[in-house]
């Protein structure tokens, strides 16, 4: 039903497994949030498969590549991961009441009118929007 929830829970099952990467369906939506996590520092980069085996359709595939804090892959950048605004109830928030995420250490990802961007960088902007999710 919610492909970015579904992208979600791919990742946290692929650093559960301490994997290296994991693959999911692309679109303009998920490969945003991935260019924020990125710039972030949660992952350490993600790609576009275009090549026969990884194409159905219009659709490609994204790659996530994750990264790790230690050697034996048993800390990884990325914590945690909730989703916030879901199908059933989509949670907006207007510039003044942009949420912190664990007081100010996690990141808010929101989608406005200027793309999807972090909590941060709406405060500065003074633009509010709908809250896809918390990172920490």
């Amino acid at each position: 039903m919610d492909p970015v929830a579904d992208m979600f829970s791919a990742m946290k099952n692929a650093i559960m497994r301490r994997k290296d990467y994991v693959d999911v369906p692309s679109s303009k939506l998920k490969e945003n949030i991935l260019e924020v996590l990125k710039k972030e520092g949660f992952i350490k980069d993600w790609e576009r498969l275009q090549d026969e085996n990884h194409t159905k359709g219009t659709q490609y595939t994204l790659r996530i590549h994750f990264k790790y804090l230690d050697a034996r892959k048993e800390k990884s950048a990325l914590t945690g991961l909730v989703k916030v605004s879901k199908p059933g109830k989509r949670v907006y928030s207007p510039n003044r009441t942009v949420p912190y995420v664990k007081r100010g250490l996690g990141v808010a990802i929101l989608s406005t009118d200027r793309g999807v961007i972090t909590d941060h960088e709406a405060r500065k902007l003074k633009k509010g929007g709908e809250v896809i999710a918390f990172v920490w």
